[in-house]
């Protein structure tokens, strides 16, 4: 009886070890089910946030990809534009010496044919004194001359002085330079509209009419407008020939011949 009973107790306590022991394996199983779902958690919202912060990345890097390149297109077009400036500036400085020097050598040929313009003026009208003149001026004797004939026929009235264009016409291109005789007769003479040629120089285109008996009072008017320079200044005029209708196989007759040319002047 005594033995039954220490079996019956064995029994129960072995139970209860065997439930305690169940117990404990339920409590590791769960804490470690809820380590578990914890860990898991964590990885997931890990995950979360870095994909988060790869999108917010991408989307920073394509901002900056956007704008960046728009701000360096601009920083290229001013660079670009700077180095054309930069270039057109250096070509100007390099231009500028050799127009200095120019300027330097038109401004003492003026003040050359201002002082030898009497022994110029002798030299085209009547082949004297010719040697006389400075060798500078003698390889730019055109010039000269133009220099000497060119004159203000600026009017207040008028755009261009016609009493001063008429005068120099009838008593000077009409005129032989020796016998001051009428080498021809003026049947028509328009005037244009006055035009700029540059700066303060301007023109006016003519178209004349005139009866020559001969060749030799034709060729006598031309000479008169190329060749040689008036004594009185007040009615020089620059003239340049465009165009001369002239019959040259009946040279020997009267002709009507009609003439186109420009006078030049300038203005204050």
């Amino acid at each position: 009886m005594l033995l039954t009973m220490q079996e019956q107790e064995a029994q129960q306590n072995s139970q209860i070890i065997d439930r305690l022991l169940d117990e404990q394996q339920e409590k590791k199983s769960s804490n470690l089910d809820t380590f578990a779902t914890n860990n898991q958690v964590l990885i997931t919202t890990s995950r979360v946030v870095s994909i988060r912060y790869r999108i917010y990345f991408i989307g920073l890097l394509l901002i900056l990809i956007v704008f960046g390149n728009t701000l360096l297109l601009s920083a290229w077009d001013d660079f670009q534009s700077t180095q054309v400036e930069v270039e057109n500036i250096d070509l100007d400085i390099s231009k500028f010496e050799p127009k200095k020097l120019q300027a330097e050598a038109d401004i003492k040929l003026i003040q050359k044919i201002e002082e030898q313009q009497d022994t110029i003026m002798s030299c085209l009208n009547t082949k004297t004194n010719c040697t006389s003149i400075d060798t500078t001026l003698r390889s730019n004797f055109s010039f000269a001359r133009s220099y000497i004939q060119l004159n203000n026929l600026t009017d207040p009235k008028m755009f261009i002085n016609e009493k001063i264009l008429l005068a120099n016409i009838n008593e000077y291109l009409l005129r032989d330079p020796l016998t001051k005789s009428k080498n021809g007769l003026i049947n028509k003479i328009s005037i244009g509209e006055p035009k700029k040629y540059f700066s303060n120089l301007y023109y006016v285109p003519l178209q004349l009419n005139i009866t020559f008996d001969t060749k030799d009072v034709l060729l006598s008017f031309i000479d008169n407008i190329e060749k040689r320079v008036l004594t009185d200044q007040e009615y020089r005029v620059l003239y340049k020939i465009d165009k001369v209708n002239y019959d040259i196989a009946n040279y020997t007759i009267q002709q009507q011949v009609d003439i186109s040319l420009n006078a030049y002047y300038y203005t204050d």
